[in-house]
């Protein structure tokens, strides 16, 4: 999942090199704050 967020924010720039990094540690956090907002199906009681 980071890996393709990563990849459609270096789309966005027209993959202008030299942001790889910046690109992956966005996306990362991007990710995780997406997944600590989702409900995880392992805690709803069904």
């Amino acid at each position: 999942m980071i890996a393709e967020a990563a990849y459609y924010r270096a789309q966005k720039r027209g993959f202008e090199g030299g942001h790889a990094t910046q690109d992956w540690l966005d996306a990362e956090a991007e990710i995780n704050a997406l997944l600590l907002q989702t409900p995880s199906r392992r805690t709803r009681s069904h």
